[in-house]
């Protein structure tokens, strides 16, 4: 039977290689604490809808429950959730309304509108304990917005200073790949469709949002069931990834469910 290392409590006790985790759903977000000493992890999140107090504190712990039910059934909630940080950013002068292009943001950040609110009450009185797995009841959303999108495609670089309080180093981990080697062989055939559906979705012919018709328009509905695991799909692929990315209205993981317009 492969090792594991589900019985550390602290990050000292983990290894400092990603082949070392094998099985581990959270081993980049383990390994980004570990190589930047940055033993923080977790999300900024903006409330931009101020009309219900009460509302908005159901999403908010249904929101964390979420995360710590998926840290527990991965057995990362002793180690992790001590690390957890969840910064929600309230202005009503400045966020009540605010379009996802006017907010000021980190990297990846959690949008919540009215819209995105209102799915809680779907969720929860979908969820009356009969449901086997909760991905089949209507879902809680959110958006998932990428800063360094533009219309005219996405800008890797990162110039902002006040962003390092955000969601914590993830474009770094992605980066490095912690040793990982490149696969260099590569069937042919294989890159050129692939480079083909990326040609495709650069060069439009989507539906307008957010003045762009490319497939990428820098953000993302995401059901919220998958928010602790959608930190180390960012650490990993990041959110313009083309096979895992769903256009809005879509919602991820499938795309399968939207939201109206």
């Amino acid at each position: 039977m492969e090792p594991d290392n589900f019985d550390a409590r602290t990050l000292a006790e983990l290894p400092t290689h990603l082949s070392l985790y094998r099985r581990d759903i959270y081993q980049r977000t383990c390994l980004s604490m570990i190589s930047t000493g940055i033993h923080k992890w977790g999300f900024v999140v903006y409330r931009c809808t101020y009309g219900d107090d009460e509302l908005w504190n159901r999403y908010l712990t249904r929101l964390k429950r979420f995360c710590h039910d998926d840290l527990v059934e991965n057995r990362r909630a002793e180690l992790l959730e001590q690390n957890l940080d969840w910064v929600v950013i309230e202005d009503r002068v400045m966020l009540d309304n605010a379009s996802r292009s006017d907010m000021p943001r980190f990297r990846y950040c959690l949008y919540v509108d009215k819209q995105c609110l209102d799915t809680v009450i779907q969720f929860q009185e979908a969820n009356d304990g009969t449901a086997l797995f909760k991905s089949s009841l209507p879902p809680m959303v959110f958006a998932f917005i990428d800063r360094t999108w533009t219309p005219d495609g996405t800008d890797g670089t990162d110039d902002d200073d006040d962003d390092d309080c955000g969601e914590y180093e993830v474009e770094g981990v992605k980066e490095e790949k912690d040793g990982e080697e490149e696969d260099e062989e590569e069937d042919d055939d294989d890159e050129g469709e692939e480079d083909e559906e990326e040609n495709e979705a650069n060069d439009g012919g989507y539906p307008l949002i957010d003045g762009c018709v490319r497939k990428y328009v820098g953000w993302m509905y995401c059901n919220a069931i998958y928010v602790g695991g959608m930190y180390e799909h960012l650490l990993q692929q990041g959110l313009d990834d083309d096979e895992s990315y769903q256009r809005p209205p879509a919602i991820f993981p499938r795309g399968k469910r939207s939201m109206p317009s």
